[in-house]
């Protein structure tokens, strides 16, 4: 999320000056509506109306978008879904210290972890009951379709190796 990003609740007007929401850890996202400020004699208190909404729509905007995934935007989902980062490379079946690489932007490139951790959160937001029919989609995107298939499964015959 390496443009200004905005979020805002629907139906609501804009208010005159846009908050910056560092506190979830990314550096361009920006409150339209949504939030109020209050000086108090401790400093200033920002309220977020809907903070979940809020975290879910970041949420969404990152595994959305085309772009390669920053190390603060793959940090953000991990917490999210409350995973430490031993966990997560668990999952991702690496090492917690290639999990805190990526998060520290030592890693340029995350490779196939990018699209991973997309379908991870992915999964872990979606309904109980339409998980199964999302992993279908997911699992169709590798699909190799005919004739192709026939003719990779042909040519490893030829040559002896086996599927």
């Amino acid at each position: 999320m390496s443009e200004r990003t905005e979020f805002r609740i629907k139906g609501r007007r804009r208010l005159a000056k846009p908050y910056r929401y560092s506190a979830s850890g990314l550096s361009n996202v920006f409150l339209l509506n949504g939030f109020t400020i209050e000086d108090t004699s401790y400093g200033e208190v920002v309220t977020i109306e809907n903070l979940n909404g809020l975290h879910g729509a970041i949420g969404l905007y990152i595994i959305e978008n085309p772009d390669p995934m920053s190390g603060a935007e793959f940090r953000f989902l991990r917490k999210q879904m409350e995973l430490t980062q031993s966990s997560l490379a668990k999952l991702m079946n690496t090492t917690d210290q290639t999990i805190a690489n990526y998060e520290k932007g030592r890693t340029a490139d995350f490779g196939p972890a990018d699209f991973l951790m997309r379908s991870i959160y992915l999964l872990h937001v979606v309904p109980e009951n339409t998980r199964a029919k999302v992993l279908k989609q997911v699992i169709e995107h590798f699909t190799v379709p005919d004739p192709p298939r026939t003719e990779i499964v042909q040519q490893w015959q030829a040559n002896k190796i086996a599927a």
